[in-house]
């Protein structure tokens, strides 16, 4: 698989992560969810883990970039 399609899986993915993620935030605000059951603990840490592989594709492409210049 190519790096963009790679970036743009991995963008998508975080999205709708963080739309979930938003989601259940403003459930809980208006008192929908009154037990915290770990959901929002682990979208935030799959979120952070695919910003991490994020920029690691980024700084990778960038070394590929700049191979070769002076």
């Amino acid at each position: 698989m190519s790096m963009l399609r790679q970036y743009e899986r991995l963008s998508a993915i975080r999205e709708v992560l963080q739309g979930r993620l938003e989601l259940h935030e403003a459930r809980d605000c208006f008192g929908f969810d009154d037990i915290e059951d770990g959901t929002v603990h682990e979208l935030k840490d799959r979120i952070a883990e695919l910003s991490d592989e994020i920029s690691t594709l980024i700084s990778r492409c960038d070394r590929y970039q700049s191979f070769g210049r002076p």
